[in-house]
């Protein structure tokens, strides 16, 4: 039986684009990541494949938002923007007050269903100093505290460059990928049984590919899941 999902306050969510566009305008400018640091990290176990590539970075209306940006060790996971207000809802009264709890907390702060998302996020935070490894429940972590003041220094850092001198930014929301397999619904030509087979073969295929390479693909390098006290 699945989990039902947990609620989310609407104050965590992202907005899907820019302004709405009037009736035969022009499409809205995307929002984008005013990209404030791009760091590295090890993993919760780095026995697993080296460390991690991270970034932060702030929206206007959203504050602080944090993405997982590449993995040493392969293997897929989601590279969406997470709201750090989504993931400070996953932590419960207990564990704010300092109680130690599993990387499987952060699990609903991603829309993408990778299972590498918690554990990845969990060494962000970790290597950010919010939190630390607890010595004496392994695979857990304790938070330090500070959040206030670690958004407000992400707030108020200079943003990255690019080569050319501008404020790096990047889209919040990628734009969706076109599938090179498609075909239009209306005037496509009837196919043969087996074309139609090779037709379905290749969508599907198309569609894997897709589903690995977007931001929210699952993942073949699934860190170990933390053991409980």
């Amino acid at each position: 039986m699945s989990k039902p999902k947990a609620k989310r306050d609407k104050n965590t969510e992202l907005p899907e684009g820019g302004a709405d566009t009037p009736e035969g305008g022009s499409a809205p400018a995307p929002v984008m990541v005013t990209v404030v640091a791009t760091r590295h990290c090890v993993k919760l176990n780095p026995a697993r494949g080296g460390g991690l590539t991270y970034q932060l970075g702030r929206v206007d209306g959203v504050g602080v938002v944090l993405r997982l940006k590449d993995n040493d060790g392969g293997g897929q996971f989601s590279r969406e923007w997470v709201p750090f207000e989504r993931l400070r809802t996953c932590f419960s009264p207990a564990v704010l007050t300092g109680q130690p709890y599993k990387a499987s907390a952060l699990t609903s702060a991603f829309v993408g269903r990778s299972s590498t998302n918690a554990g990845f996020m969990c060494a962000v935070i970790r290597a950010e100093g919010l939190a630390y490894e607890d010595t004496e429940h392994r695979g857990m972590s304790l938070l330090n505290g500070g959040f206030d003041t670690w958004v407000q220094g992400v707030l108020d850092a200079t943003p990255e460059k690019n080569e050319d001198g501008t404020v790096k930014q990047e889209p919040l929301i990628p734009p969706k990928r076109e599938n090179p397999f498609s075909t239009p619904k209306d005037g496509a030509a009837k196919k043969s049984g087996s074309g139609r087979k090779q037709q379905a073969a290749d969508e599907t295929a198309a569609a894997d590919a897709d589903e690995a390479d977007t931001a929210y693909g699952d993942t073949a390098d699934a860190e170990p899941c933390p053991a409980s006290a």
